[in-house]
């Protein structure tokens, strides 16, 4: 194979059509991994991956096998939808002035307080369930509530005193246990 060599269309249609179901299982489980607290559900995301494969709009290398070089192109888009909502602006309603009582004034946009305190509970029952899962392992713990708060990896590393290694490898043991334990999506 040459380098720089990629596969055709029909060869990645070929290969879709081919997939095992064992496949098929590990693009969606990867597609929900990206597709969670992003505005992209994860059937869209696994479709848009597909169409930009057999479109042209992304190129399989030839040494790549489908699957992985799908799944990159799920977390590569889920990324850059994540990336696109941080730029998007916020809008804000401004008040009604001078339409006359007629005048159509836009809906809050704000959920009310029941939607909150939902969507508030169902946040604290998510991190309960998924922080049990290391009650076994104080430095895995850790890790995923530094996850949950939104710090990044060499702060996990200073403050587990872990390796590069041997971070890698508590991050492994933590999506394994996640996927095994939601793995048809985060449902309590």
């Amino acid at each position: 194979m040459k380098p720089g060599a990629v596969r055709t269309r029909d060869e990645v249609a070929d290969a879709i059509q081919n997939l095992s179901d064992a496949g098929w299982s590990r693009l969606r489980k990867v597609a929900t991994y990206y597709a969670f607290g992003r505005a992209i559900e994860e059937e869209d995301l696994l479709q848009e991956a597909l169409r930009r494969a057999l479109d042209g709009g992304r190129n399989c290398p030839a040494h790549v096998d489908v699957v992985r070089f799908l799944a990159e192109a799920v977390r590569s888009i889920a990324h850059g939808e994540g990336e696109k909502a941080k730029l998007r602006p916020r809008l804000t309603p401004i008040a009604n002035h001078g339409g006359g009582e007629d005048a159509p004034d836009p809906p809050d946009p704000a959920m009310d307080p029941e939607q909150s305190l939902a969507s508030t509970q169902d946040a604290g029952n998510i991190k309960s369930a998924v922080l049990a899962l290391f009650d076994d392992d104080e430095i895995a713990s850790i890790i995923v509530e530094g996850i949950m708060e939104g710090m990044q990896g060499e702060e996990f590393r200073e403050l587990t005193d872990l390796d590069k290694t041997a971070y890698e490898s508590k991050r492994r043991l933590i999506r394994r246990r996640i996927d095994k334990h939601f793995h048809e999506g985060w449902t309590l």
